[in-house]
């Protein structure tokens, strides 16, 4: 049978099937026709040859900002998503509703990576980095959020509010209940962002629901999920006993080595795991997806749950488990191929702390619906 692409001889490690093997995958039509041990190559129009290298589903960059040249932070999406691993990548909260519709015109119908996004209930979205979006209150407007996460629904996975008090001021409970109202309205989940918020997350964990995220999980700014004495937070336990997920959101300022060690030590492990890459963090500490992948293998996460964080876990967590984060035969052809790199690195956190690590993911191919992109070394 002929095929658009094969890839032979990797190591398939897919989650969502439970499979880790050495197997060949066959590509027709940007879909996924077989995954098998042995696939013929004679007919194919395009063979990558994977012999001691990962393929796994397409890596899920839950949190991102792509919103380039309109939100202060942001970086083009394709360079640092598909040209480093990750075949799909949601944008967390870079533009509003005021911004939106420009956002998916000049961005999402653009990129080779599928960029989806949590829509800020803040109309501005992430404009600008002194001023919070959401000091002035009247931003966070239910209607327009709602009107726009329905019209733009294929694109807009949930809703997104930034809670620390730089950016909110003293509006964070109020904020955070008015991301709740739209969220219901449309029937998608609150992503947050912690760490300096001036109420305790007693409070703002309290209020959430099943299937919201908490995304800068493992924060050293207080208030945290670890107390002054070391303790994992009750409410953080109690809120994942309601099914809210915890993700990485790493970030310039938003991942601690300690605060994940001790809270592993615990057995508060992360739901997903997430870069926030964007332009104050892309030459360090995060530069991209598999890196901070690389640092939970470090921390003692499994290999096969590492990979699982990143494609079963957060396709489930935005409801687009199916259409992609797995190999499943039918599906679109979203492949990372990866290489696990032996030897010494440094990986350094976003307080500057340091741990020596043995070996660390490296990518080498990305396939996005069926065509090949190479990898750029960072």
């Amino acid at each position: 049978m002929a095929y658009d692409l094969v890839i032979k001889n990797g190591t398939v490690i897919d989650p969502s099937q439970r499979l880790h093997e050495k197997r060949d995958i066959a590509v027709s039509g940007g879909k996924i026709v077989s995954v098998e041990p042995s696939i013929s190559d004679n007919n194919a129009r395009d063979v990558i040859e994977a012999e001691g290298l990962l393929v796994t589903p397409g890596l899920v960059d839950l949190h991102v900002h792509v919103w380039w040249g309109v939100a202060h932070l942001a970086i083009e999406a394709d360079p640092h998503s598909l040209a480093r691993g990750a075949t799909t990548v949601v944008d967390a909260g870079s533009s509003g509703a005021n911004t939106f519709a420009g956002f998916k015109r000049y961005v999402i119908d653009h990129t080779h990576a599928r960029t989806l996004a949590f829509l800020h209930i803040s109309g501005m979205g992430q404009l600008d980095r002194d001023i919070g979006e959401l000091e002035d209150i009247r931003w966070a407007r239910v209607e327009p959020a709602v009107e726009t996460a329905r019209h733009f629904a294929d694109s807009i996975v949930g809703i997104k509010v930034r809670l620390s008090e730089a950016i909110v001021g003293a509006n964070d409970v109020v904020a955070l209940g008015r991301a709740i109202e739209a969220a219901n309205h449309i029937k998608k989940p609150v992503m947050i962002h912690i760490g300096g918020t001036r109420h305790p997350l007693e409070e703002i964990f309290g209020k959430l629901r099943p299937g919201d995220i908490v995304t800068h999980s493992f924060t050293a700014r207080p208030p945290g999920i670890i107390t002054d004495s070391g303790k994992l937070l009750p409410a953080a336990l109690e809120a994942r006993k309601r099914g809210v997920i915890f993700d990485v959101g790493h970030g310039a300022g938003s991942f601690g080595f300690k605060v994940a060690e001790q809270a592993m030590e615990q057995g508060f492990a992360p739901a997903t795991i997430s870069s926030d890459i964007h332009v104050y963090n892309l030459r360090g500490p995060v530069f991209d997806l598999v890196t901070t992948l690389s640092k939970f293998l470090h921390l003692g996460i499994p290999l096969d749950d590492v990979i699982a964080l990143a494609t079963l876990h957060p396709a489930r967590a935005i409801g687009r488990l199916g259409e992609f984060g797995t190999l499943k035969p039918g599906s679109v052809a979203d492949i990372s191929v990866l290489k696990l790199q032996e030897g010494p690195v440094t990986f350094v956190d976003a307080q500057g702390d340091r741990r020596e690590g043995k070996r660390r993911l490296l990518p080498v191919v990305t396939v996005r619906a069926g065509h090949r992109h190479f990898a750029i070394q960072a």
